[in-house]
C-alpha cells in the first residue's frame, strides 16, 4: 500500500489516510515511466484516474497529418484523463517529461472515494474548475493577444512550477521543445524560433532541441513584449 509521503506532491490525495484509498480504490496503483514513455495514447480504451504525483507530463493530440501537437503541460498534483468527464477513450496522449511516478485508479473506484469524502470532492472539483479557468484564458489570448505576448503569457505561467534549476549556467531549465512551446503558444515553430533567437542573441536565455533555459522569467517576458 503506497505511504501518505507518496501524495505529498499532491494536497488532494495527501488529504486522505492510505487506508481510504486503499479501501475505497482497491485497484489502484502507482506507476513509473521514463523519459518519452507514453502514458497512454490517444483512441486508446481508457477508464482511469490519473494523478501526477512527480514530474512533468506533456498533453498532445494526433492531427490529420500524423504530427503531435502539444495541447498542455502538466505538473505533479494535477489530475487527468478523460473518463471522469464520460469518455471511454483516450482524447489525447500523455508523454513523459523525465522521469515521472503516477497514480492510476479506475473512475468508479475513485468515485465512490469522492462520495465517502465530500470535502475531498469539493477539493477535486475546485481543481479542475482552475484548469478550466486556464483553458479560457489561453483561448482569450489566442483569439486577442499577438504572438509576443502569448509567448511571454506562457513563459509566466510555465515559470510557476515548471521550471527547475538550469545545469547550463542560466537560472532556471524548462524540458520543453521549441515545437513543444510553439503548440502551447498557439504559434508556428519559425516565429517562436525567431523570437528565441533574438533574446538568446542579448543573452538572457539559451535553447536546445530538448530544452530552454531562461536567467530570469520575468526579464524575458518583458524582452519579449518590449
Amino acid at each position: 500500500m503506497p505511504s501518505a509521503s507518496d501524495f505529498s506532491n499532491c494536497p488532494i490525495l495527501s488529504g486522505l489516510a492510505p487506508e481510504d484509498l486503499a479501501h475505497s480504490c482497491p485497484d489502484a496503483r502507482l506507476l513509473r515511466f521514463s523519459h518519452r514513455d507514453f502514458i497512454y495514447h490517444q483512441g486508446e480504451p481508457d477508464q482511469h484516474v490519473w494523478c501526477l504525483l512527480e514530474g512533468q507530463i506533456i498533453l498532445s493530440r494526433l492531427e490529420a497529418d500524423g504530427s503531435l501537437v502539444a495541447t498542455g503541460i502538466l505538473g505533479a498534483g494535477e489530475f487527468f484523463g478523460h473518463a471522469f468527464g464520460g469518455a471511454t477513450e483516450a482524447e489525447d496522449s500523455a508523454a513523459a517529461k523525465g522521469g515521472v511516478v503516477v497514480w492510476r485508479a479506475p473512475v468508479r473506484q475513485f468515485q465512490s472515494l469522492l462520495l465517502k469524502h465530500p470535502s475531498t470532492a469539493v477539493e477535486f472539483a475546485a481543481a479542475l474548475g482552475g484548469r478550466l479557468r486556464r483553458l479560457e484564458q489561453r483561448l482569450e489570448a489566442f483569439a486577442f493577444m499577438r504572438v509576443e505576448a502569448r509567448l511571454a503569457q506562457t513563459l509566466r505561467e510555465l515559470s510557476g512550477g515548471f521550471a527547475t534549476r538550469c545545469e547550463h549556467g542560466f537560472g532556471e531549465h524548462l524540458s520543453l521543445t521549441q515545437q513543444e512551446l510553439a503548440d502551447l503558444v498557439g504559434a508556428s515553430r519559425s516565429v517562436v524560433s525567431t523570437i528565441l533567437n533574438r533574446l538568446r542573441d542579448q543573452g538572457v536565455l539559451n535553447y536546445d532541441r530538448e530544452y530552454l533555459c531562461v536567467r530570469k522569467f520575468e526579464e524575458v517576458a518583458r524582452l519579449i513584449e518590449s
